[in-house]
């Protein structure tokens, strides 16, 4: 568990008081239940877009990524996606075949088709 110090404003810098805990990482995968493989993401429905926007479907976003990633001889080797109970939210985590002394890099993904947040992708290593 990660701490945070609370220090007063009245008393010098070097007065620290106890360590406050911080609360824990949440873990978005978790939060939405289940996880799903590929196959069932490719089940997920897509909205019907607009005029003004135009919803990816989450199994795209996840193909289009491993097919970059084939470009440059980067293979996944674990995968693990989930997505809210509408199906509108979606996360996904894919560990990468590269890294180094017992680290392999891992990438984050979100997608979401009610406009909640935006397409993104994290680059992390997986220890």
């Amino acid at each position: 568990m990660q701490e945070t110090t609370v220090i007063e404003q009245d008393q010098p810098v070097g007065a620290i008081l106890s360590p406050v805990p911080a609360p824990a990482p949440t873990m978005t995968l978790c939060s939405y239940g289940t996880k799903l493989t590929r196959e069932e993401l490719a089940r997920v429905t897509t909205p019907v877009g607009t005029a003004t926007h135009k919803p990816i479907p989450h199994i795209a976003v996840v193909e289009k990524l491993i097919e970059a990633l084939g470009f440059r001889q980067i293979g996944v080797v674990r995968e693990e996606y989930a997505v809210s109970s509408d199906g509108m939210r979606m996360f996904g985590v894919m560990d990468l075949s590269s890294g180094f002394d017992g680290c392999r890099f891992a990438i984050g993904l979100r997608n979401s088709h009610d406009k909640s947040f935006r397409l993104s992708c994290t680059v992390g290593l997986r220890l």
